[in-house]
């Protein structure tokens, strides 16, 4: 497509609802700069670390006003892609009846109420309607230039294993300082590099006892936590968009359910490319949950062929290739 598009982006990243929405999103942007389009974010944001990451594109949150429609269409907007399940199905309709192409990004259940010309659903286990105008799979997860440029870098790996434990960029629901604490209730030797999302989560984890053999490093938000996941032997994150990034770098990964909208996502994963730890209540409360999430995370830790298998699992599964699909999609609906 020769002419530049201007796309705006409909998502925000605040600390109670997390940041997967914009993390998918800047790689949205990044792949419209790169074919010379532009992008503008509009939405709320009170992470500071979101702030970065949209500030490393040269751009910045817009805060959306009450008539959204005429704002975009006042700042040239060709295209709108909204991600966010809290979004009225009204705000769809107000962009398509000013005459805007929308996309919308779909998580299973989640977002399917949205009105829109286009749905991008990067879900496994996700109903497909088989309409044209829908995108199902992960031949259609959008992930960062950070990711896709090191799909092919090698992995470091070490004896006692280190281990990535991280749930987003707030994890409002506290998952990180649990599957900590279940890691070190296995006795088992090992390095954990745990990500404190806040000076509450950092001081949970830095109270979490460790035993003869395994050593606890806390760290904060990460900028680049691609690059940090490539420094260990395997992940335990929250079953949101991380998990595809970990995939396509090859990096086991053992997931935790942590709210209702990761349920399809995360059950679907677990059957095809990762480890099952557990739904988040459950693993604070029943025993039996808990001796079956420490039996899964002791075999990480001890089965290197088998993280050599689930690592080769989520790159066949995960090419890296989404966004360019994505915006192949927003280019042909701009020009329809």
């Amino acid at each position: 497509m020769s002419e530049s598009l201007h796309v705006g982006i409909r998502c925000d990243a605040t600390a109670r609802g997390g940041t997967g929405h914009l993390v998918r999103q800047t790689a949205l942007a990044e792949e419209l700069q790169a074919r010379g389009h532009h992008a503008t974010f509009y939405g709320e944001s009170d992470v500071e670390w979101a702030g970065r990451l949209v500030a490393r594109l040269g751009l910045e949150f817009v805060t959306p006003e009450y008539d959204f429609a005429a704002q975009v269409r006042a700042d040239a907007v060709d295209a709108v892609m909204i991600d966010g399940y809290p979004f009225p199905a009204e705000l769809g309709e107000a962009l398509r009846a000013s005459g805007l192409p929308v996309a919308a990004m779909v998580d299973g259940d989640f977002g399917r109420h949205q009105d829109a010309d286009l749905y991008v659903d990067q879900n496994l286990g996700s109903e497909d309607p088989g309409l044209a105008n829908w995108l199902v799979g992960p031949e259609y997860v959008l992930l960062r230039d950070v990711v896709r440029s090191r799909r092919d870098v090698a992995r470091a790996h070490s004896d006692p294993p280190r281990v990535l434990v991280v749930f987003g960029g707030s994890d409002p629901f506290g998952g990180c300082p649990v599957a900590v604490e279940l890691l070190a209730s296995t006795g088992l030797p090992m390095h954990v590099v745990a990500v404190a999302a806040s000076p509450e989560r950092r001081a949970e984890l830095e109270a979490i006892p460790v035993v003869a053999g395994q050593s606890l490093e806390v760290v904060g938000t990460q900028d680049d936590l691609p690059g940090l996941a490539l420094t260990c032997d395997f992940v335990v994150s929250a079953a949101g968009s991380s998990v595809w990034e970990f995939a396509c770098l090859g990096i086991p990964t053992g997931l935790v359910c942590v709210v209702d909208n990761q349920v399809i996502a995360y059950e679907a994963a677990t059957s095809e490319l990762a480890v099952a730890v557990g739904q988040l209540d459950r693993l604070r409360h029943n025993d039996a949950a808990r001796d079956a999430a420490r039996s899964a995370l002791a075999r990480l830790v001890e089965d290197a062929g088998w993280r050599a298998q689930l690592s080769e699992g989520g790159r066949r599964l995960v090419d890296g290739d989404g966004r360019v699909r994505v915006v192949d999609a927003i280019e042909r609906l701009v020009r329809r």
